[in-house]
C-alpha cells in the first residue's frame, strides 16, 4: 500500500510539475492571438480595408495578408505510515537491548532520537520528495516548452545553464559531505540534559541549581550553534551564486530574444513569451529544488542513527523465544568462577565469586548489587556461569527466567499512574483482591486506605507524590503479587522507619518460605537469621557462613557489625536514643 501511494504520489507530482510549463503553450498562442488582433485593428483603421467573415479585405474584394498571422497527499500519507512503523520498530528494538547498552546510551538522548530524528526522516520522505519531483518536472518541461517555442533562444539559455547545475550539484555535495550526524548528536546531548534536569527538577530546585543547569544546557548547544552558522554560510553562498546565474540568464534571454523578434523575425512575440517564461520557470524551479537536498541530507543522517540501533542485535534479547523452560524449579542458584566487567567501565573488575548465597554484606561497591543483576541476566559474565538448578541461565528462556523473579530495589521506581496499576505491573491480569492481599503483606494496605482515593491514588511522576517508605512498600507489594520463585531484596527496607521495618521484615520472612531469597542487607540485624551470609570485599566473595560463624572469623562481616554498633553507640550518646539505625 505504501509503495503504491509513493508511485501514485510521484506520478501526480510529475504531472503537477509539468502543468505550469505546458500551460505556456496556451499562453504563447494566446499572446500571438492578442498581438494579431491588435495588428488587425490597426489595419482596419485604413478606410480602404474592411472585415468580412473574420478576414480583412481590400474594398476592391481582394484579401489582405498580414505579416506573421500565424501534488502531495500520497507522499505525506505514505511518509506518516512509514515513520509510524519506524518509530514503533525503533522503540521495540530499544526495549530489546541489554541493560549494558543503556549504560553507554543516555535515556535523554534516546528520547531525542525517537522524536526529533524520526521527525527529520518524516520531513525528508514526505512533502519534500514530492516538491522536489514537481520542481524537477517543471525544470524539464520548462525547457521542453522552450524548445517547442524557439530552439535557438532555448539553446543559448541552456548553454549557460550548466552554471546553475554546478551550483546545485556543489551545494548538494557539500551538504552530503557535511556531517549532519554531528549536529544531531549535539542536539541529542542537549536533549539528554534537558530530560535529566526536568525529571529531577525537585533536586535541582532544592539545591538552587537552575542557573547552573541552564548554563550546562547552553554549553551543549554551542556545538549545534556553530554547526548551524557554518551550514547557513555555505547555503547562503551557493544560493546567492545560484540566483545570480539565474538573473543573468534572464538578461541574456531578453537581449537575444528581442533580436530574434525584431531583427531576424524568427520568433513571434508569443513565442518569445513562451520561451522566456518556460526557461524562467525551469531555472527558478531548479533553484527552488536545491533546499530539498538539505532535508534529504538531514533525513539520511537521522536515519543512519535510527537504523544503526534498529539493525543492532542485542547481546541479551528479552523478546527472544530461544532457550528452554524447566518443568520444575527448586531455586538452586550457583555462581561458578564469575568474572564480570560493566560495559561502561571495562577496566573495573566487579565480581569473582563461587558458591550458593542467601544474604550479601559488604561495603559499597563490593559487588553485592551486581550479583543481583547477573541473576536477572541484565548482564552476562565475561567468564564463568550463573546456574539455576544446574542449568546455565544463558540457556534458559529469558522471559521465563525473569517471570520467576521478584525484585525490590533500594530506590524503587514507580510509574505515573495509580497505586493499583503500579502493583498490577508486577503481574498483569491480577484481581483487585490479589492486589489488596499483596499490599497487606507489604504493610502498605493501611496507608493506602487512608488516602482519599485509596488504590486509585495517582503516585505522580516517578512516585513523587509518595514518601520514600510508601514507595518502597508499594514496590514490595509489586514484587510479592507475582508470587516469585526467587525473591531478590536489594536493601528492600532501607527507606522504612523502625516500626514499619519490623512489620515489613516479618512479612518478608513469612513470604520467604519455600522460595530462594537473596537479601542485600541495609541493617545487619535484618539478616542475622539468614541461612548463609556471604561477605564481599573488592568485588570478591571473601567469606561465607552463618552470623555466629562469621563473627568468630573476625573478617568483613565482623568489621561491619562492629562499625554499626559503634555508630549506634555514638547516636545514643549524642542524641539520647539508641533506636537510630544507620546504613553500613
Amino acid at each position: 500500500r505504501d509503495k503504491l501511494m509513493i508511485v501514485v504520489g510521484s506520478l501526480c507530482a510529475l504531472i503537477h510539475g509539468s502543468a505550469s510549463p505546458l500551460m505556456l503553450l496556451v499562453y504563447g498562442m494566446m499572446t500571438n492571438t492578442f498581438v494579431a488582433y491588435e495588428l488587425e485593428v490597426q489595419e482596419l483603421k485604413d478606410p480602404n480595408k474592411e472585415c468580412i467573415n473574420n478576414t480583412i479585405h481590400w474594398t476592391n474584394g481582394s484579401i489582405y495578408e498580414t505579416t506573421d498571422n500565424t501534488t502531495i497527499v500520497f507522499w505525506v500519507s505514505a511518509a506518516a505510515r512509514q515513520t509510524h512503523k519506524i518509530r514503533k520498530t525503533y522503540f521495540r528494538k530499544v526495549m530489546q537491548m541489554e541493560i549494558g547498552w543503556f549504560d553507554c546510551n543516555s535515556v535523554g538522548e534516546l528520547n531525542t532520537r525517537i522524536s526529533d530524528d524520526i521527525n527529520k526522516i518524516n520531513n525528508a520522505i514526505a512533502d519534500q520528495v514530492s516538491i522536489f519531483i514537481e520542481r524537477i518536472s517543471t525544470f524539464v518541461f520548462g525547457f521542453t516548452v522552450g524548445f517547442i517555442g524557439g530552439w535557438k533562444l532555448t539553446l543559448v539559455v541552456i548553454a549557460v545553464s550548466p552554471l546553475i547545475g554546478i551550483a546545485a550539484g556543489l551545494m548538494a555535495m557539500v551538504m552530503t559531505v557535511f556531517n549532519f550526524s554531528e549536529k544531531l548528536t549535539a542536539y541529542a546531548k542537549a536533549g539528554a540534559v534537558a530530560d535529566e534536569v526536568l525529571s529531577s527538577i525537585r533536586t535541582v530546585a532544592a539545591f538552587g541549581g537552575e542557573e547552573k543547569e541552564a548554563e550546562r544546557y547552553d554549553r551543549n548547544l554551542i556545538e549545534a550553534q556553530n554547526w548551524g552558522v557554518k551550514k547557513g554560510s555555505i547555503i547562503g553562498v551557493f544560493q546567492g551564486y545560484l540566483w545570480c546565474i539565474i538573473f543573468l540568464c534572464y538578461a541574456l534571454a531578453f537581449w537575444y530574444g528581442s533580436k530574434l523578434v525584431i531583427d531576424t523575425k524568427e520568433l513571434t512575440p508569443g513565442s518569445l513569451i513562451q520561451v522566456f517564461f518556460g526557461v524562467l520557470m525551469a531555472a527558478m524551479n531548479l533553484g527552488q529544488a536545491s533546499p530539498c537536498l538539505e532535508a534529504f541530507a538531514s533525513g539520511r543522517a537521522a536515519a543512519k542513527n535510527i537504523f544503526e540501533t534498529i539493525d543492532r542485535e542485542p547481546e541479551i534479547n528479552c523478546f527472544s523465544d530461544d532457550g528452554h523452560k524447566l518443568d520444575k524449579v527448586k531455586g538452586d542458584l550457583e555462581f561458578h568462577n564469575i568474572t564480570f566487567f560493566y560495559p561502561s567501565r571495562p577496566d573495573v573488575k566487579v565480581t569473582q565469586l563461587a558458591g550458593e548465597t542467601t544474604a550479601f554484606v559488604g561495603p559499597s561497591g563490593s559487588g553485592k548489587s551486581t550479583t543481583i543483576q547477573l541473576i536477572q541476566r541484565f548482564y552476562d559474565p565475561q567468564e564463568g556461569t550463573v546456574s539455576l538448578d544446574g542449568h546455565d541461565i544463558r540457556t534458559l528462556n529469558i522471559q521465563w527466567l525473569r517471570s520467576l523473579i521478584g525484585i525490590v530495589e533500594q530506590e524503587p521506581v514507580l510509574f505515573a499512574t495509580t497505586i493499583a496499576e503500579n502493583i498490577r505491573y508486577g503481574q498483569p491480569g491480577v484481581t483487585t483482591e490479589e492486589i489488596i492481599q499483596a499490599s497487606k503483606e507489604a504493610n502498605a494496605y493501611n496507608f493506602i486506605m487512608a488516602l482519599p482515593q485509596k488504590f486509585d491514588t495517582l503516585v505522580g511522576e516517578g512516585g513523587g507524590q509518595m514518601s520514600g517508605g510508601q514507595k518502597q512498600r508499594i514496590a514490595i507489594a509489586r514484587a510479592l503479587i507475582r508470587n516469585p520463585r526467587i525473591l531478590l531484596l536489594d536493601m528492600a527496607t532501607s527507606a522504612l522507619d523502625n516500626e514499619s521495618e519490623a512489620v515489613v521484615q516479618e512479612a518478608l520472612d513469612n513470604v520467604r518460605a519455600g522460595r530462594t531469597t537473596i537479601s542485600i542487607a541495609h541493617r545487619l540485624s535484618t539478616i542475622r537469621n539468614a541461612d548463609v551470609i556471604v561477605g564481599f570485599e573488592h568485588g570478591r566473595a571473601v567469606e561465607r557462613g552463618t552470623h555466629s560463624e562469621l563473627l568468630e572469623k573476625q573478617g568483613v562481616y565482623f568489621t561491619l557489625v562492629t562499625l554499626q554498633n559503634q555508630a549506634l553507640l555514638y547516636a545514643e550518646q549524642a542524641f539520647g536514643f539508641s533506636a537510630l539505625a544507620l546504613p553500613t
